[in-house]
């Protein structure tokens, strides 16, 4: 069985919505490519139970995918990524 990743997509509103996920690339080099064609494009495109949802990024305030080990080890991210951190509650 695949590894299931959790996307959450917060928009500039503060709604959230979560997706459930298996993992969408194979390798490091896979994933790159999806990073750097998302970053291009103007909408998150999310295919679910048949249905094709799609998200101006203009609306998306953050987009986090995590879960069952989910590492970006070998990918190459932009130059002005901060890696290695923290999430600090208050």
């Amino acid at each position: 069985m695949d590894a299931i990743r959790n996307l959450i997509i917060e928009f500039n509103d503060g709604a959230q919505v979560r997706y459930a996920m298996p993992v969408q690339a194979k390798n490091a080099a896979a994933a790159q490519l999806m990073i750097e064609d998302f970053l291009k494009g103007r909408h998150l495109v999310v295919e679910c139970e048949g249905r094709l949802r799609m998200y101006p990024v203009e609306n998306i305030r953050m987009v986090e995918i995590s879960g069952d080990g989910a590492t970006l080890e070998g990918v190459k991210l932009p130059m002005h990524t901060i890696r290695a951190t923290k999430l600090l509650k208050d």
